[in-house]
């Protein structure tokens, strides 16, 4: 009985240790962290959006490296139609995430999440996770969650997940793919 109650225990410790996923359609999780400049920000910084592409992004691992750029072309194409990119960082310091952020000349917003609950709360467990939040009368839900595309070698792709689902949410139209699963370096979660 004894073994039996430690195995529990431990296993349910196991689970409230490991980032889940919120489901598709639930609301999203609202945040106030501080960017690269010290500005906090928040969804409510976004009032005209029609949505949010929030990606969690560091700047350590080989595999968001690689991913820079195309962050930097979805702010370019899509904040223009109302789905700014918001990158969150659950690794850097906030010092190392300016330096990185001028040298790449970060076109989105970039947010310090220093205590990891935000990346935590969003099921982040490797660095690119993507989620997109789509306004539904004035609430932010979530409409999509996995990866930005599929191959990390940009000449390889042939689903873009996130502009797929941008473009059906745009076309009024259900999105085909509302999961994926998102590659990268392991987001290692401070105790």
């Amino acid at each position: 009985m004894k073994i039996l109650l430690v195995f529990i225990l431990s296993f349910s410790f196991f689970l409230s240790d490991t980032p889940t996923a919120p489901s598709i359609n639930s609301n999203a999780i609202t945040f106030e962290l501080k960017n690269i400049d010290g500005k906090t920000v928040s969804l409510e910084n976004f009032k005209d959006s029609k949505g949010v592409i929030l990606t969690f992004l560091t700047n350590n691992c080989p595999i968001a490296k690689m991913y820079q750029n195309r962050v930097k072309d979805l702010q370019e194409k899509y904040a223009k139609l109302g789905f700014p990119v918001i990158a969150i960082d659950p690794a850097d310091s906030r010092e190392d995430m300016k330096t990185v952020a001028n040298e790449k000349g970060f076109n989105f917003e970039y947010l310090h999440d220093a205590d990891q609950k935000i990346s935590f709360a969003y099921g982040a467990i490797v660095n690119t996770h993507t989620v997109i939040l789509v306004k539904e009368k004035g609430v932010y839900k979530i409409a999509y969650i996995g990866a930005i595309d599929d191959n990390r070698d940009e000449t390889k792709i042939t689903t873009k997940y996130v502009e797929t689902a941008i473009a059906s949410i745009l076309a009024k139209e259900e999105i085909k793919t509302k999961t994926s699963i998102a590659k990268g370096c392991t987001i290692t979660y401070r105790k």
